[in-house]
Order: C-alpha cells, then sequence, then structure tokens
C-alpha cells in the first residue's frame, strides 16, 4: 500500500486519543482500528468507499477507522479527525456540521494544510 502509518504514528494517535477520551470525559472508551476489512466487521450495514473518506466512526462503541491516506497529510489533519471523531462519540446526536465546527475551532487546519480533497467528510455509524 502506498500509505501507511508508522508505529510511532501509532503510538502518537492513541496518545492523542487518551488525552481526547479524558478532556471529553468519554463514557464509551474509543478504540483505533488500521485494517479497513477488520472495522467493516464490526458495521451493521454497508459501509463507504474508504477512498473517499479520512475516517470512519461507530458511535455507540467508539470504534474508529483512520484512513492510511492520513499518513501523508499534515499531522494536524489527523488530530482534528481524531477529535472530531471523539466529538462523534461524545455527542452522538449532533449534526456533522456542528461538529466540524467544534473540531476546527479546538484543532484549526486551514486550506493551506488542509489535503487537496475536496470535503474533509468523515462518515459515522451508530
Amino acid at each position: 500500500m502506498k500509505y501507511n502509518f508508522t508505529p510511532n504514528d501509532k503510538e502518537w494517535h492513541q496518545t492523542l486519543l487518551n488525552a481526547f477520551e479524558n478532556l471529553l470525559k468519554l463514557q464509551v472508551k474509543p478504540v483505533l482500528v488500521y485494517d479497513r476489512k477488520q472495522f467493516r466487521k464490526y458495521l451493521y450495514r454497508g459501509g463507504h468507499n474508504a477512498n473517499s473518506v479520512s475516517a470512519e466512526c461507530i458511535k455507540d462503541c467508539g470504534i474508529i477507522w483512520l484512513s492510511p491516506f492520513l499518513s501523508a497529510c499534515p499531522k494536524v489533519e489527523a488530530v482534528n479527525t481524531l477529535y472530531h471523531e471523539c466529538l462523534h462519540i461524545k455527542y452522538p446526536d449532533m449534526h456533522e456540521n456542528k461538529v466540524r465546527q467544534l473540531a476546527d475551532k479546538m484543532i484549526p487546519i486551514t486550506s493551506v494544510t488542509n489535503s487537496k480533497k475536496k470535503k474533509f467528510d468523515i462518515v459515522h455509524k451508530k
């Protein structure tokens, strides 16, 4: 595969996830999954094209999948994405746009640092 997270990236992601879990006082402990096939086993219905999203989250059990594409993006995008996913776990009924605003307010990503993707779409499952 062209994009891969290093062991240091994965350790960093877990550290961030632990910090966000404590900061947001999450009732559901989030778990990171990097293998798309493994993540799909947890989906209750059809998933989305993995090439079209940066992350997916199953809100009620806290499973978060991160796209390997993020390994080639500025680090701030991974931080924003992880925080975004944790917000979905904390507030499962909050509208996507509101979650984006909260995540961008805490960890801003600008058009300069953002990837060339047209949208910063992240998909979440209940």
